[in-house]
């Protein structure tokens, strides 16, 4: 990414972000057409939504498999795994 100041003379600023990319694209250089395209395909693919429950104004999404028959609520699974002593 290019910056400019008020002038329209182009600065020389690096941004972490800048930094990130420029890692992620050498990587993405040294694979071959196959690989890149597994690469991107495992981000482009969202999961859909399996449940949704809102607890005490806290929405929680669930994004796995679960059996949807079960009694058991997301309630009561985040209540056993939150009082469970570790």
């Amino acid at each position: 990414m290019k910056y400019y100041d008020d002038q329209g003379n182009e600065l020389n600023i690096r941004t972490e972000l800048d930094d990130m990319l420029d890692r992620i694209y050498d990587e993405l250089d040294k694979m071959t057409p196959e690989e890149r395209m597994a690469w991107y395909s495992r981000g482009i693919y969202i999961k859909p939504l399996k449940y949704t429950q809102e607890i005490d104004n806290t929405v929680y999404i669930v994004r796995t498999e679960f059996n949807e028959s079960s009694d058991s609520t997301v309630y009561d699974t985040v209540e056993r795994i939150t009082s469970e002593n570790i």
